[in-house]
């Protein structure tokens, strides 16, 4: 559990459509008082809708693998807040956490400044990777320009596909909301972007241009091919200076599944490269090393295989689209069962037309003990066949009786439902 400290801060996460105290300023004047420990940590900060969590999970693999010690931040969460602050896959330990937050309450308290949950457990991250780091892999929590990480100034800033996502609170266009996550690019420092749409790109050239950043494409200078989909094999070619002697990769195997992680690994791959150039101890084999072993809680996860049950954490219409297609390659020979769950702030109704366009089976949706839950109404239970449940028991029961030997199980529509899935898949296993 929480320190209480941490228990009575307001946590964002909790709230769909509005956003308490949404901006750097208090995590600055806080770091300010601490002696700004993020200034000290060498840092990759990474940005974007979909793929960043994965894209700093790769990046922080490759400099590990290459012999580094490495702080790995990430939200949210799949089962503990430990997950979101690693070195070398290592959590943070309770004791560690009620340790660096007992600093933090006595400092808020003696300087009367509320931070919000994620400014503190920001902070507590900063805290852990000082003087224990060779370099730190930072996630943004959401967007970027006002996000409580964008206190870095990163060696590389990394920006993940940008797409609708959060539109309450970043814009409801892709401009507005390509102007958030651009936020994070810094001064004259280098730019590692997937492919955008034509809209964020021009929004990510303006500021590109604006700080005199460096700014290199999936697409433009960095080509990939697939050669293999399930494996997952592709080629990458670099075609510009700043990613030194190292021009072309091939037959790179990475242990993920779904074709979107060849470009993710494609974006980690450049940035790793960026740091050779600059006299980082990275090596190719390091690189194909580190993808072939990676593996990623919550990304297109085997929960269980008597029966089959997959896990992914897509919950956007992106997203989605992006693990059913991963699904039709991989698990053809299998009917699809969804077992769903979605946030009241997420287009909802674009997503429940995708599942339905995918299956004729009935939808299970399990309604989460949670305020940000989306709770489905009469008419759209039955427009798209869904089946609601408020506890896992009578959920896991009645997929028993529907499940046949050539059926698969796909949880899906939050992290917030990993916890749940995995209680369901040892009830059916």
């Amino acid at each position: 559990m929480l320190p209480q400290f941490l228990q009575s801060l307001a946590n964002n996460e909790s709230h769909a459509n509005s956003f308490i105290n949404y901006s750097p300023d208090t995590i600055v004047s806080l770091l300010k008082l601490l002696g700004n420990p993020q200034e000290t940590i060498p840092s990759i900060h990474i940005a974007g809708t979909n793929g960043k969590g994965s894209t700093a999970y790769m990046v922080a693999k490759i400099l590990q693998a290459s012999g580094y010690t490495v702080g790995l931040y990430i939200s949210p969460h799949l089962m503990r807040y430990n997950e979101r602050i690693t070195i070398n896959g290592k959590e943070i330990t309770d004791d560690e956490i009620y340790e660096y937050s007992e600093i933090l309450e006595i400092l808020c308290k003696t300087q009367n400044i509320t931070p919000t949950f994620f400014d503190a457990f920001t902070i507590i991250a900063f805290l852990h990777f000082h003087n224990s780091v060779d370099i730190a892999v930072i996630e943004t929590g959401l967007g970027g320009r006002l996000d409580s990480t964008n206190v870095v100034t990163p060696l590389v800033s990394v920006i993940t596909p940008i797409s609708y996502d959060h539109m309450a609170i970043l814009g409801n266009t892709l401009q507005e909301i390509a102007f958030q996550k651009a936020g994070i690019i810094k001064q004259t420092i280098p730019v590692v972007s997937a492919k955008q749409n034509s809209e964020v790109k021009a929004v990510l050239q303006k500021e590109a241009i604006t700080k005199q950043s460096p700014i290199f494409y999936i697409g433009e200078h960095i080509h990939y091919t697939i050669t293999s989909h399930n494996p997952l094999i592709f080629d990458v070619v670099f075609n510009h200076p700043a990613f030194g002697s190292y021009k072309q990769f091939e037959h790179i195997y990475c242990s993920l599944t779904g074709d979107f992680q060849a470009e993710n690994a494609s974006v980690a791959i450049a940035t790793a490269l960026i740091l050779k150039n600059n006299n980082w101890a990275i090596v190719p084999e390091h690189i194909y090393h580190a993808l072939s072993s990676i593996h990623i809680p919550g990304r297109s996860e085997l929960l269980c295989d008597k029966p089959v049950c997959l896990f992914d954490c897509a919950h956007n219409p992106e997203a989605l689209e992006h693990t059913l297609q991963n699904i039709q390659k991989r698990y053809s020979d299998y009917k699809t069962i969804f077992c769903i769950s979605f946030m009241k702030d997420k287009d909802v109704s674009k997503m429940l037309r995708i599942l339905q366009g995918f299956t004729s089976k009935p939808i299970f949706y399990l309604q989460l003990p949670d305020s940000r839950c989306y709770i489905p109404d009469k008419e759209i239970q039955k427009t798209f066949l869904l089946h609601v449940f408020s506890d896992t028991k009578s959920l896991a029961h009645t997929i028993k009786t529907h499940i046949h030997s050539n059926d698969m199980i796909i949880f899906t529509g939050t992290f917030r439902l990993y916890p749940y899935s995995k209680h369901i898949c040892s009830v059916l296993h």
